[in-house]
């Protein structure tokens, strides 16, 4: 008795050498991460505007940051706010948080305060990492949403020196495009000090696959 296999065209276009299946996956995304950093340390894992992190410099931020995240009281089980555009940053936040066992909440920064309000009342997270243009939507919530860690990312902070210098120049077209990627802030924990730390260590809890 045989048993039906549907058609899966896709095949065809498969390139030399890729299998048709894969075997599952185990282990945590932690985990996966952590092992393209042992495998292929000096690969590209990232490209922002040219800029290149490798896979070896994307584990080190990952821990680096587990353990700054993880200073400010954030804890296993803990719903993160993550308010970023596309951005290196996102990423290392993104693995940081479930490196810690924490569960990550997205969120667009483009939606209206209106929007994201109605999110962060859903969610109850008391910590967030936040696009430093978003931030002050963030610092209005009434008082019974506002959160106790605060982080701002300034997303110009990983583009290359040269791009980061261009958007420094004192001409009308560079002053608008900062003004589109950064904005000035205060009263939150700058991104840049969270990874500034030691990484965290290799007997902190792992995530389980659960």
């Amino acid at each position: 008795m045989s048993t039906f296999q549907p058609p899966r065209p896709w095949i065809a276009s498969y390139a030399d050498g890729v299998p048709e299946d894969l075997a599952p996956v185990s282990g945590s995304l932690v985990d996966i991460v952590a092992a393209s950093a042992r495998d292929y340390p000096d690969a590209p894992a990232l490209q922002f505007f040219g800029r290149e992190t490798t896979y070896a410099q994307l584990q080190e931020a990952i821990d680096r940051a587990a353990a700054g995240l993880r200073d400010l009281g954030v804890r296993a089980g803990d719903p993160v706010a993550i308010v970023l555009p596309n951005c290196p940053q996102h990423i290392v936040a993104f693995y940081a948080v479930l490196r810690l066992g924490a569960v990550v909440v997205e969120h667009n920064p483009l939606y209206t305060p209106r929007e994201l309000r109605k999110q962060f009342e859903d969610h109850g997270a008391k910590h967030a990492i936040v696009w430093n243009k978003v931030v002050a939507t963030v610092q209005e919530f009434p008082s019974d949403l506002a959160v106790s860690t605060l982080v701002s990312v300034d997303v110009t902070r990983a583009m290359p020196a040269l791009t980061r210098f261009a958007l420094r120049l004192p001409v009308a077209k560079a002053r608008e495009s900062r003004a589109a990627l950064t904005e000035r802030v205060r009263g939150t924990v700058l991104w840049e000090s969270v990874v500034a730390g030691a990484p965290i260590p290799a007997s902190h809890p792992q995530p389980g696959t659960d």
